[in-house]
């Protein structure tokens, strides 16, 4: 039994389960595995699933498995997104893609995912959270230049985040601190960390790119809160080994994700 990611894990989809990505999120489907190590399947006994925007198999003829979450590149974007891109291939700027910035005037969707974890119109306005015409908008930040871009939590659409952005990271600082810096893969849980006093690194994802290391080897103490699923845990096995050499205090933790604890809670965090 094997486990493949990325592109590999991609090519089984293309090959047996062709419209995969018409499944909703938490949707599950059942293909033929006709290149299955184990024999032609006729049974549908490969299982695909949307978890999250990414896509789970399994085969339960030969026992493979497989995880595949889809980059986004600009032709996808033109594909899927109502927004037009800019002049020149140029992504489209926060400002662009916003259409209101009043909480109070959000999508009914739109304000509930974001109360559930505590974003009201306040924290909303204080972190630049807008709409756009496919979903909330949240910004990208660079602690230099501030709001360099943004991803798009987009309603009943797949893939559900788009990101806006040439910068591949999210950084926002608190100036003078003894606490860590936390390396997250969602932007709410990098404004909520940041709103209870932590510097924090939104990875847009699980990968960090060169410039962002290099913003990470600047701090004394980093912890590494990634989501506690197989591509999280793998993501942070591999920067422990990219990130020991430059960041001597390096932690991890695996726990719920930030946005879904309680403001109290990580304000009262000893770490």
């Amino acid at each position: 039994m094997t486990t493949y990611y990325g592109r590999d894990a991609l090519t089984t989809l293309s090959i047996n389960a062709p419209d995969f990505e018409t499944l909703d999120q938490g949707q599950q489907a059942k293909y033929n595995h006709e290149d299955c190590t184990s024999g032609v399947d006729t049974k549908h006994r490969l299982y695909v699933k949307n978890v999250d925007g990414a896509y789970l198999w399994h085969c339960h003829n030969c026992g493979d498995s497989g995880y595949y979450r889809p980059r986004e590149t600009v032709s996808r974007i033109k594909a899927e997104t109502k927004v037009a891109l800019a002049p020149r291939g140029h992504l489209p700027t926060y400002k662009e893609l916003t259409t209101k910035s009043n909480f109070d005037s959000f999508d009914i969707a739109g304000q509930m995912w974001l109360l559930q974890y505590e974003f009201n119109k306040v924290k909303c306005e204080g972190y630049g959270i807008t709409e756009g015409v496919d979903g909330i908008v949240l910004p990208i930040y660079s602690d230099e230049k501030g709001i360099v871009g943004c991803q798009v939590r987009r309603y009943n659409k797949s893939p559900k985040y788009l990101t806006y952005s040439k910068q591949r990271y999210s950084y926002i600082k608190i100036p003078h601190t003894t606490k860590p810096l936390i390396v997250v893969e969602d932007l709410l849980s990098s404004y909520k960390l940041h709103m209870a006093g932590y510097s924090t690194l939104c990875l847009l994802g699980t990968k960090m790119d060169d410039e962002a290391k290099l913003l990470v080897s600047k701090h004394n103490k980093v912890l590494l809160w990634l989501d506690d699923d197989t591509a999280g845990h793998t993501a942070a096995r591999k920067l422990f080994l990219d990130l020991g050499s430059v960041c001597p205090n390096l932690m991890a933790t695996f726990n719920h994700q930030p946005k879904e604890l309680d403001m109290d809670i990580l304000k009262e965090m000893e770490l």
